[in-house]
């Protein structure tokens, strides 16, 4: 029994689930996590079409950001966060 209240204590839900997508589609957990996570995701129907919707947006959003900024935007938008950061000192 005391077995079965430690594996129900590392048991994920759905809430938690949704709440670190992105950080388990990152690989920016420790491998315990991941693992909680992944074994949630692969027997919740819920949670597996969640993943799936944000894997699709992730591709999305890389095709779409393909376009490389021209050097005078990316010159002044560096020189804004390098005011930002001077006058936040």
């Amino acid at each position: 029994m005391n077995s079965e209240i430690r594996r129900a204590a590392q048991l994920c839900n759905c809430a938690e689930a949704l709440e670190h997508l992105s950080e388990y589609l990152d690989s920016e957990m420790d491998e315990r996590e991941l693992e909680r996570l992944r074994t949630h995701i692969e027997d919740c129907a819920q949670c597996l079409e969640a993943l799936a919707s944000e894997q699709s947006l992730r591709v999305v959003l890389r095709r779409s950001c393909a376009e490389v900024a021209p050097p005078s935007l990316r010159l002044r938008v560096l020189s804004q966060i390098t005011v930002q950061r001077n006058s936040s000192r």
